[in-house]
Parts: C-alpha cells; sequence; structure tokens
C-alpha cells in the first residue's frame, strides 16, 4: 500500500509539473499584452516597454517559467500584474465558495442520479426506464451556464427570488446555502444525468449476475438483493465518475459563477484572462489543477473501502 501510494503521489506530481508547463506556455498565447493595462492611453512605445521591463516581462521564458515556479513551490502565487495585490490571499479568500458550490452540486447529482438509474434499472425496457432513459440524454445536452441562465429568467418572471449573490458559510450558513442552491443546481443536472447512465448500466450487469440470482433462489426480497448485494458492487464504476464528476465541477464553476455573481475563482480567472494576468491565470490553473490530482488520488484510495474485493497490489 506504502509503494502504490508513493507510485501515485510520484505522478501526480509529474502531472502538476507538467500543467504548470501548459499553463505557462499557453498563457503567453493570450491575445494581449499586461503592459497596457498600466500604459496611459497614447503612450509611448518607450514607456511600454519600460512598463514590460518593471513587470519583468521582457526576460526570457525560461527564466520568467524557473523564478515562477521556484516561488510557488514555496507558497509564493507572486503579485497580480493588472492590481496590487496578492494572489494567494485572494485565492484564498474565492476558493472555499468554488469548493463548497461545487460540493454542493454533487451531493445534489448524487441524490437525483443515483437513486434514477437503480429504479431505471430494476425493469429495463419498462416505461420508467424510457422515461428515464431519456431525460438524462436531454439533460446532458444542457450546458449549466444555459440552465443557469434559465433558472434566472424564470426566477425574475415569477417568484424574484434572490438566487445572485454571497453570504459565507460561517456567517449565515442557512442563508449561503440558499443562495448557492440555483448554482449548484445547474451545475448538478448534467453531471446528474450523467450518473445516472452509469449506474444503470453497472446495476443491470450486477443483477444479471449468478450471484443475484443465488439470493433469488434463496427467497431474498428484490430490495434486499439490489441494496444489499447488488448496489455495493455496481458503486465501483460510479466512484470513479464521481471523482471524475467532482474535479470537473470544480472547473465547471467558472462560468456558473459569472452568471449567478459569485466571487469565487471563477471570476478571478476570468478577470485576469481578460486582462492577461499571467500569474495569476497560472495559480489559479495550478490549484484548480492540484483538486482535480488530489481528488482522482483519494477515489483511488476509496476502492477497497467500497469493495473488499479490490485489494492494492503492492
Amino acid at each position: 500500500m506504502i509503494r502504490y501510494l508513493s507510485r501515485r503521489v510520484g505522478l501526480s506530481v509529474v502531472v502538476l509539473w507538467l500543467l504548470s508547463v501548459l499553463a505557462f506556455a499557453m498563457v503567453r498565447l493570450i491575445p494581449g499584452d499586461p503592459a497596457l493595462a498600466f500604459a496611459n492611453t497614447g503612450s509611448s512605445v518607450e514607456s511600454i516597454a519600460a512598463i514590460r521591463k518593471n513587470l519583468g516581462l521582457d526576460r526570457p521564458l525560461f527564466t520568467q517559467y524557473i523564478d515562477w515556479i521556484h516561488a510557488f513551490v514555496q507558497g509564493n502565487f507572486g503579485t497580480s500584474l493588472t492590481q496590487p495585490v496578492q494572489i494567494m490571499p485572494e485565492i484564498q479568500q474565492r476558493y472555499p465558495l468554488s469548493f463548497q458550490l461545487a460540493i454542493m452540486a454533487l451531493i445534489i447529482a448524487l441524490l437525483i442520479g443515483v437513486p434514477s438509474g437503480i429504479v431505471a434499472a430494476r425493469r429495463p425496457g419498462s416505461w420508467v426506464d424510457t422515461v428515464v432513459q431519456s431525460s438524462s440524454f436531454l439533460l446532458l445536452s444542457f450546458a449549466p451556464f444555459i440552465i443557469g441562465a434559465l433558472l434566472v429568467l424564470v426566477n425574475s418572471l415569477t417568484v424574484h427570488w434572490q438566487i445572485s449573490g454571497y453570504v459565507p458559510l460561517t456567517e449565515d450558513p442557512v442563508r449561503s446555502v440558499l443562495l448557492l442552491l440555483a448554482p449548484a443546481v445547474s451545475l448538478a443536472i448534467p453531471v446528474a444525468a450523467n450518473l445516472c447512465r452509469y449506474t444503470r448500466v453497472s446495476m443491470i450487469a450486477e443483477l444479471e449476475q449468478p450471484y443475484i440470482r443465488t439470493a433469488r433462489s434463496k427467497g431474498a426480497s428484490e430490495m434486499r438483493r439490489i441494496f444489499r448485494h447488488a448496489v455495493r458492487n455496481a458503486l465501483i464504476p460510479v466512484v470513479t465518475i464521481v471523482g471524475l464528476d467532482l474535479g470537473a465541477l470544480i472547473g465547471g464553476t467558472i462560468v456558473v459563477e459569472t452568471v449567478f455573481s459569485l466571487p469565487g475563482m471563477g471570476s478571478l480567472l476570468v478577470g485576469a484572462l481578460n486582462t492577461s494576468d499571467y500569474p495569476t491565470i497560472q495559480a489559479c490553473v495550478i490549484v484548480i489543477g492540484a483538486t482535480y490530482v488530489v481528488i482522482n488520488l483519494a477515489i483511488d484510495l476509496l476502492y477497497p473501502i467500497v469493495d473488499p474485493r479490490v485489494r492494492v497490489s503492492s
């Protein structure tokens, strides 16, 4: 187990290093010059060049990368190029909101997707199965920002509830959850549809296994066969999808936060992209990528807990 964990952590470090290289290279392909954000209208070429030198943008790219990554591994994310603020405090302030939103969306998706998949798998080909499958395929075609925009539109035409804005969880937990409910639903619906499909397929496969027929021959009720025997074994592929979806939800909050005016990682990243703020973009990408890697590592370690038959070889 220790050897396996060490290998997985080592691979995760390599993935994060490759991600840092890609992030550093990709942000410099974004149109725009950060120096222009500091320059006055009509500034001369010499003035802009002086600003670039002051920001360190005139140095070779390799030197810029080495300096940035050396400071990054020490916990220093640098200073924003377009605002006089340190990036680390900004991320520490905004990340909890994005993570809370992703967790809420995942919980909602699990509460909808997994039971729906189990219900559909009980009678494959029935009208219930047809309705569940049709609904899941339909909901998969909707992007979260479209669902969010529709929720905002419907709310503005009907009940007029406050579904935008943010209150920290530590200040008012109930109001914080209620304000995040609409954006969480926007993120959760496509994920729930995906979980429903995977749960259905996995449950159908398990319900056809010999041990289920044996349990039926011994007089076990349908509910016992499903929840006592089949569900636990069917969760293995679903757990993998949950890990991938949670990582995707962290990144998926970017657009939804913009729709609902939430001050999370999404608004920070979008603002940085609009002003070509290289250090902020790089820091956001690395933090989101690190979250994704850590979640997938945790999911790998959950396999033996979900199903005792699964054992990690040395």
